[in-house]
């Protein structure tokens, strides 16, 4: 189940449930547009590099999408460490992968929300983030570069 807007298409949607009280719940039609950015933001209690950045982006309005469904935390933590080394490769600069595999690991098989931030169009990084959903919380931010030729390989944090 997947959410996808923009902070400044969510503000003009009206306030109904939180993402907390829909966990599990099947949302029907327009209420995945109910789930504000407000909410998003105010789950951000990260303050790496990526997450400030990730955050920096929804405020000025970049796309999220966010899925409902939650995903076991190992699972996750094996597709962030195959992406890192392709990325690596490719010589794409990344942010935050280090911290967010290392508290993907310490979560074992407990579920998490995934989300995605996309400031590609204000020249910044496509954001991946991982939150826990009681109480909703950023536990982990990833951000790639998609920037043509940056050829920075490797991760900053």
């Amino acid at each position: 189940m997947k959410m996808s807007t923009s902070l400044s298409e969510s503000s003009k949607l009206p306030k109904s449930v939180t993402i907390s009280e829909r966990l599990g719940k099947e949302l029907q039609g327009n209420e995945m547009q109910n789930v504000s950015s407000g909410e998003l933001l105010a789950a951000f209690e990260l303050d790496t590099e990526a997450g400030v950045a990730a955050r920096d982006a929804l405020i000025s309005g970049a796309h999220f999408d966010l899925w409902l469904d939650p995903v076991p935390a190992v699972r996750l933590l094996g597709i962030c460490s195959v992406r890192q080394r392709n990325l690596q490769r490719r010589g794409k600069q990344t942010v935050g992968f280090a911290d967010t595999i290392a508290s993907l690991r310490n979560l074992g098989e407990q579920g998490l929300l995934v989300a995605y931030v996309n400031d590609r169009e204000r020249g910044g990084h496509y954001f991946q983030l991982f939150l826990d959903p009681a109480p909703l919380k950023v536990i982990g931010c990833i951000g790639v570069s998609t920037a043509p030729g940056d050829g920075a390989a490797g991760d900053r944090t």
